[in-house]
């Protein structure tokens, strides 16, 4: 049971993560060629001021640089986030100066580009509809305090929304794949992240309904999770038990919230905000975060309980949604010698 069960996880997680950005050739492309309209707008910008040129650093952030990219669902488009580290300090320039550039070297004709709190964002469509937007946010990166700070703030924001903030997007990188150092239970980490960031894509479409931010996802179990991999006394065989792992993880989420119902938990690097700020404004939406947890944990205690694997894997559907497969009756039966598929997905 628990063999065919750990299958139907891995086959899962395989059906939902996202590859790195470097090996899907659009999105390089995408990424590529917007770093290059903004390096080309700084020469010009250089050669018509006879001023010094600036330059910027480029790395991959958030969830791909992470390791926990999952696919959109259908009515959803996914999102690539770019750091652009501007070798320069935070005294010479403002923080909105420094976004505006990016803004006008990329805002073209037919392209969607718009100013966001903590970026430049640059929509990408599929026959009218979204398909996928870059992030990309702007740094300073040369400061005679060794930090580096994030341009916040749009131009209709207010005069202290419009800032420098200390922000370490490299260390949260670093800290995330760094959690585990034993391979398979920093596969089983990302997995499980990856499940609870589909599981909310599937059941809360909307941030209206209390919806949570895939980094909040991940830094809540970057503080709970408790890997569920043990080694065969006889064989040596690694065991990984997927189905625990992540009961635990939502039984830890749902042990966060506090006697008045509010949820909290800090970005584990500077500038250590709260990411469940916004949500705490809205009691109805931590409510229904809270109501939905509990029915995903409901459902994978009945699965645990639950002596038939394709009943099960129906539930966990239900959960999950289609891409969590159900395997054929046929091929549990009495059948007990199914192996445990491997894990080879990259940290």
């Amino acid at each position: 049971m628990h063999k065919i069960l750990q299958a139907q996880f891995i086959k899962f997680h395989e059906n939902i993560k996202l590859i790195n950005t470097e090996d899907n050739e659009i999105l390089r492309n995408k990424r590529d060629m917007l770093v290059d309209e903004i390096k080309a707008y700084l020469k010009k910008k250089s050669e018509d001021e006879n001023s010094p040129l600036i330059t910027f650093l480029v790395e991959n952030q958030g969830s791909y640089s992470m390791g926990t990219g999952i696919k959109p669902l259908s009515e959803q488009d996914y999102d690539i986030d770019v750091a652009l580290l501007f070798n320069l300090s935070k005294d010479d320039y403002t923080a909105l100066e420094v976004k505006r550039w990016v803004f006008e070297a990329i805002d073209k004709q037919f392209r969607t580009v718009e100013y966001k709190k903590p970026c430049v964002r640059v929509q990408y469509l599929k026959n009218g509809d979204s398909a996928f937007h870059v992030d990309l946010a702007c740094y300073a990166n040369s400061n005679t305090d060794k930090k580096i700070y994030l341009s916040k703030g749009k131009p209709t924001s207010t005069g202290s929304d419009k800032k420098w903030e200390v922000s370490e997007p490299k260390e949260l990188k670093s800290k995330i794949n760094g959690k585990y150092s034993d391979t398979y239970e920093k596969q089983q980490f990302k997995r499980a992240i990856r499940y609870l960031k589909r599981w909310k894509d599937y059941k809360i479409k909307n941030t209206v309904d209390g919806k949570p931010t895939g980094i909040a996802i991940t830094a809540l179990a970057f503080d709970g999770f408790i890997p569920e991999v043990s080694k065969d006394n006889f064989t040596g065989d690694r065991i990984e038990n997927d189905l625990q792992a992540t009961l635990s993880l939502v039984e830890y989420i749902l042990n966060q919230f506090d006697i008045f119902n509010e949820i909290s938990v800090d970005l584990p690097v500077p500038p250590y905000n709260d990411l469940f700020e916004k949500m705490k404004k809205n009691e109805k939406q931590t409510t229904r975060f809270k109501e939905k947890l509990k029915s995903l944990r409901d459902d994978l205690m009945k699965a645990s309980n639950e002596t038939d694997p394709v009943e099960a894997c129906e539930i966990l559907s239900r959960q999950f949604g289609d891409d969590f497969p159900i395997p054929p009756k046929e091929t549990t039966g009495q059948k007990r010698n199914i192996a445990v598929v491997g894990s080879t997905e990259q940290a």
